[in-house]
């Protein structure tokens, strides 16, 4: 499934970085997503990149597989949003996002392609509600790497921080994740385990599918990497889940499941990627 920016608004880019005025001109591009067409804003600098093919592949068949709404805690700038929605117009979306310039940029993009049904809450989730460090690498505000979880990438630079909330499943408005809720995707970068404890209910009541990121802990020295582990695998076995890493292409659209009893200690960010399902739907989810 191809995702790729029109020739004119290619173009466009181009020149404009050339001459050192592409976040300068707030504007919309569009692309093709899937066959559907999407705007893409480029607001202060900040576009959210068409990239990860066989996520659009794999989301396609997740979504083929469920009703209900799509939750997406980790939007960042809507890279996930815009497949859902090229997938699925009508499907409902909530979303959840702490930094603040992402949530902006979200509703820009929302405002710009009118999907219908979509909530974005301007907060992380968690076990519980409160105040934390948003932790940012890199000089980007809207940086997908950045973390809640203090010191969770070692040795890199910490351009700035932020401060920046987090809901806790209690607080949250009754409606907002009303059944069925058929699809989760966790992008948090270290803060699985507690968002996994906040959706505990919601993923007891309606046995969600879960498309999660969990990044390698590369050694036996990262012992805080490897109990985040533990607690996850312990989670979800608790709720009956079964684990199976996603094998992709990386630029391809093409990928394979593959059931695993255990994350393990590896350095490949290929192997971050997971789908995670009710054990009475594993070879449903299999067969695809």
């Amino acid at each position: 499934m191809s995702m790729e920016i029109n020739a004119s608004s290619r173009f466009a880019n181009r020149v404009l970085r050339r001459i050192g005025q592409f976040s300068r001109l707030n504007r919309n591009v569009s692309a093709h997503v899937g066959g559907a067409q999407v705007a893409v804003p480029v607001s202060a600098g900040l576009m959210a990149e068409l990239t990860e093919p066989w996520m659009l592949a794999l989301l396609c068949r997740l979504m083929g597989m469920t009703t209900g709404a799509f939750v997406d805690v980790g939007v960042n700038l809507g890279q996930t949003l815009i497949k859902v929605k090229a997938i699925d117009p009508g499907r409902r979306y909530v979303g959840f996002e702490p930094n603040p310039v992402c949530v902006h940029y979200v509703e820009e993009l929302l405002a710009a392609n009118g999907w219908p049904d979509c909530r974005v809450v301007p907060a992380g989730l968690g076990a519980r509600s409160g105040i934390v460090t948003l932790e940012l690498y890199n000089g980007r505000s809207g940086d997908s790497s950045a973390s809640i979880v203090e010191g969770f990438r070692p040795g890199e630079t910490i351009s700035f921080r932020k401060t920046v909330a987090i809901l806790g499943a209690s607080d949250l408005p009754d409606d907002l994740l009303a059944a069925p809720v058929g699809l989760v995707k966790i992008d948090v970068e270290g803060a699985e385990a507690d968002v996994i404890d906040a959706l505990a209910p919601v993923i007891a009541r309606d046995r969600p599918l879960i498309s999660m990121e969990i990044l390698p802990c590369y050694d036996e020295g990262r012992t805080d990497r490897i109990a985040r582990q533990a607690r996850i695998e312990a989670r979800f076995a608790e709720l009956g889940y079964r684990m199976l890493r996603v094998l992709h292409e990386g630029r391809g659209g093409g990928f394979e499941l593959a059931p695993i009893e255990a994350i393990g200690i590896h350095g490949d960010l290929s192997l971050s990627e997971y789908v995670v399902c009710p054990a009475e739907r594993l070879a449903e989810v299999l067969a695809g």
